[in-house]
This record gives structure tokens, sequence and C-alpha cells, in this order.
């Protein structure tokens, strides 16, 4: 999907996100992200995208967005900015934890209808849920982490998304994307 090239602009973009976050600074509508986009064209062109966010290898937030509207280099701002300031889970980072901070960028490719569980390939896709109201979505990279078989991984969906186990999932409609995953490790100066 991205170069080498658009994936460290990226990777700038979110860690300027997080340390306007963390400084209280005026958001996450940067000066560079336009600046970006003009030497990367293809940073302009509209992605879904999460950002998690690690400090000492725990989980400090992971945000994201999966309706692409607005080029991925905004999408990362506005993502990485809120996963370290607004998930809920979790308070938000500080000066202190920026030493040691990490993060992770997925990249989303479409989503498309899934027809039966047996097309799902763990690792390769995540997965997003919805019955009327309730909706959850996780990243591919969750149930490979957690070493999820294919019902294992529909099972912790369907708690993601608060829908009872008792719906059959032919009830439900599920789709699957496939991520692309930056590293903020990869890029260290």
């Amino acid at each position: 999907m991205f170069d080498l090239v658009c994936q460290r602009a990226l990777v700038e973009i979110s860690q300027a996100a997080i340390e306007a976050s963390v400084y209280d600074r005026s958001g996450y509508d940067l000066p560079l992200i336009e600046d970006a986009i003009e030497r990367n064209p293809s940073i302009g062109e509209a992605h879904p995208a999460f950002s998690t966010i690690y400090v000492a290898d725990n989980l400090r937030g992971c945000l994201g967005e999966i309706i692409a509207d607005d080029p991925v280099a905004r999408v990362v701002a506005r993502c990485s900015w809120r996963a370290s300031r607004l998930d809920p889970r979790f308070d938000p980072v500080s000066p202190d934890e920026l030493r040691d901070l990490r993060f992770n960028l997925s990249i989303m490719t479409p989503m498309t209808l899934v027809g039966s569980p047996d097309s799902i390939v763990i690792g390769r896709d995540g997965l997003m849920i919805e019955h009327g109201r309730c909706r959850g979505l996780l990243l591919p990279d969750v149930a490979s982490e957690h070493d999820w078989d294919v019902p294992t991984f529909l099972k912790h969906l369907y708690v993601k998304a608060g829908i009872d186990r008792s719906v059959p999932l032919a009830e439900t409609r599920l789709w699957s994307f496939q991520t692309q995953i930056i590293d903020s490790r990869d890029f260290r100066q």
C-alpha cells in the first residue's frame, strides 16, 4: 500500500499529533500535514486507519476511523491525537511517558462482506460485525497476537460489539478487511 517514504511521513505526522496532545497544543490540524501530502501524494488518498499507542509495551490507547472520506495523513493525525488523549479506557498519555512510547498505525483496505467464516484468515483479516445498533471491530493483529482460531476471534468480536452470543452469525453483518501496519520502532532516528 505505502512505500517506506510514505510510511515515514505518516509516522512523523502521528508523532507530532501525539506530542501536540500531550502538551495540550492546538490539536491535530498540524502544518506539516499539507507539506507531507504535497511531497507524498499517496498519503493524500482517503483510507480508514487506527492508531494504537503503547508505553513500555502496555496498551495506552487505540482509536480509529472506519470511514474513508479524508486523506489518510489527516486521519492518522486525528486518530493519534485522540488515542493518546481520549480513549475512555485510559488516562491521557503524559509527558513522562513519551520516552517509552511507541505506536502502530493500521491503514485499512476497504471492507468486504464475509460470505462464510471459512473465508476468514487469521493474521490477514480484521473483522467488523454489526447487529441492530451494536457494532464492533477487531484489527487483524489482535487474533494473531492472542493465537485465536476463527471461532475464538468471532466470540471476542461478539463481546466487543455487545452482541448476545445466542444471535446466529447469519443474523449479523460481518465484514473483513486487511491492514498495512506501520510500526514507529522501524523509523526511530
